[in-house]
């Protein structure tokens, strides 16, 4: 450990360091060399514990240390800028102002003094104070650009763009050529409603920086904004000529679009996908644009899928241009092959949850099963907190007859879900429907009353245990009261009503199972199920009306229905 006086000398010499020479700080004017070693003392430990209550966060006892510093000396300019920097730091700005003009008085060279006098002023609103001390760094200290700017923006926001445009030649002078200045002028002309020097600006911002995009681009912009497109074209060829950049092309490709030529205009877009300077997600943005349309102008696909092979020659490692074939292929109908596109986006980059939630709900669109399942797999793998994977594995394992892994899949599914009912109920239907198919009808009924429970409104929950319940016969008041709900939360769905009626015929009210099952028939049209003809002859036959329901068990059996069940039926067995 260091000596406690070599500590304080070297804290001393970092504050020497930072404010410009030890001559600041204290000393007083006049009295003897004993007098002024004391005076010296006093003020050095006091400023000393200054320093250490700021870095320990005791602000007010760094000020009281600072106050003392005063009362040692009290023409100390560093403490009171320093009391200065504290009192604004407390949004105490009248004091702050009283302190910073004393550092000024006593030093008006320094420049930290009088930055600290402008940023305080101008949260006081005394512009004119701190204009006059932002123009002193700026002559004095041209390199201080964020004093510079400051008064930059002052004179800007006051609407002064001719003294505003001062500060910017002062800035040019001392940092050497740069863009910015000369769109900071433009930007002032703009400001002022100058369009022919703002134009102007952009023109030597082209002359100066020929590789600078955005002269040509903003320029070209403005003149199309005051009807001169010719000279907006020209700008625009011109720069292309010189430098091929891409957004260039893309915005000449919007000119000639905006005047009916949009076969031109596709030239050069894709010649945009090829050329530089257009990031990937502008690119995509726009092949998106292409395919939104294509799925209604059908004449565009073509386009669509040329931007997209663009991207696949150009980014053959990027994802989006494999997500983007796969969206094309899909509105094209072709869904097969939009799960291979997706898939090969997943291994150009698997981090997507999105991308594998896509890609599983096109398996299941085209049942496959054994696929689903692996894309499932794979993504549970990479977000194992998120349900919806193990509860497509569930699905898959279903389809697939393998009811014991589906269940344990749908059960991980459930223990994962957090604040979503509606999911819950979906999968506890899925669990209800493996018990019924094994026969185990207390855990289907179990799982049934679960779901309704997460989900009074869950339509296949509730038409499909009435309609279990209907089949044996258990149950039937609750059956129909779950039926009468489907149909009121689905009207007009044939199947719905064809559950409603049977449940009414369990029950024994026969007149208004007639009544539902008819409904049922005429919502399925000219071809209805074997399923509803059956029903409909069951409930004509309770009625006695037996003729017609021998009429109804034929349809059924032309319809596909079962002769085993409908045979006996017709012959009175």
């Amino acid at each position: 450990m260091m000596p406690r006086t070599t500590y304080s000398a070297l804290m001393l010499a970092l504050v020497c360091t930072v404010f410009g020479g030890c001559g600041i700080l204290g000393g007083a004017a006049g009295g003897d060399a004993e007098g002024l070693g004391r005076v010296d003392s006093e003020f050095h430990s006091a400023y000393y514990r200054a320093q250490v209550a700021k870095i320990k966060g005791d602000r007010d006892g760094a000020k009281e240390a600072l106050l003392s510093c005063l009362d040692a000396d009290p023409n100390a300019a560093v403490v009171h800028f320093e009391l200065a920097r504290m009192e604004r730091m407390d949004a105490q700005w009248t004091a702050a102002m009283v302190a910073v003009e004393r550092a000024v008085d006593l030093e008006d060279n320094n420049p930290w003094y009088r930055r600290e006098y402008a940023e305080i002023a101008l949260e006081l609103g005394r512009n004119a104070e701190a204009d006059l001390a932002l123009s002193w760094l700026l002559e004095n200290k041209p390199e201080d650009d964020v004093a510079a700017m400051m008064l930059l923006d002052l004179r800007t926001v006051e609407g002064r763009y001719d003294e505003a445009a001062e500060v910017v030649d002062v800035l040019e002078r001392e940092w050497g050529p740069d863009p910015e200045w000369h769109l900071e002028r433009h930007r002032l002309h703009l400001a002022a409603g100058d369009l022919d020097a703002a134009l102007e600006d952009l023109a030597l911002l082209e002359m100066d920086f020929p590789e600078v995009v955005e002269a040509p681009l903003q320029r070209a912009r403005m003149l199309s904004s005051v009807g001169r497109e010719a000279e907006a074209e020209t700008v625009l060829r011109s720069a292309l000529d010189r430098t091929g950049h891409g957004r260039l092309h893309l915005e000449l490709a919007q000119v000639l679009t905006a005047r009916g030529e949009t076969a031109d205009a596709r030239v050069h877009v894709r010649s945009a996908f090829t050329a530089e300077g257009v990031p990937l997600a502008e690119k995509v943005n726009i092949a998106w644009t292409y395919i939104e349309l294509a799925e209604i102008q059908v004449d565009l696909q073509e386009e669509a899928a040329n931007l997209i092979d663009l991207l696949l020659t150009v980014h053959p490692e990027e994802a989006a241009p494999f997500e983007l074939l796969a969206a094309l292929r899909d509105i094209q109908g072709d869904a097969p092959g939009a799960l291979d596109a997706l898939e090969r986006a997943l291994e150009k980059d698997p981090n997507a949850a999105e991308r594998w939630l896509e890609a599983c709900q096109l398996a299941i669109a085209t049942s496959q099963w054994e696929r689903l399942n692996t894309l499932a797999e794979g993504a549970g793998a990479l977000f194992p907190n998120l349900p919806v994977f193990p509860y497509f594995r569930g699905m898959a394992f279903m389809e697939q007859g393998d009811d014991k892994a589906a269940e344990r899949q749908l059960k991980v599914a459930r223990n994962l879900i957090v604040d979503r009912p509606d999911f819950e109920s979906d999968v506890l239907v899925m669990l209800a429907q493996i018990a019924h198919d094994k026969g185990d009808n207390a855990a289907s009924d179990e799982w049934f009353e679960l779901a309704i429970e997460a989900n009074p409104q869950n339509i296949l929950a509730l038409n499909n245990y009435a309609y279990y319940l209907a089949l044996r016969g258990a149950k039937t008041d609750q059956a129909a009261d779950m039926a009468a709900r489907v149909v009121a939360l689905s009207p007009g769905d044939a199947n719905f009503e064809d559950t409603y009626a049977w449940t009414l015929y369990r029950k024994g009210d026969f007149e208004e199972a007639l009544t539902w099952i008819e409904l049922a028939l005429f919502h399925e049209g000219e071809r209805p199920s074997a399923t509803v003809l059956e029903h409909a002859g069951d409930i004509l036959q309770a009625l006695d009306r037996t003729a017609e329901a021998k009429a109804k068990w034929e349809a059924a059996l032309s319809a596909g229905g079962d002769p085993a069940t409908i045979n006996p039926k017709l012959n009175g067995e």
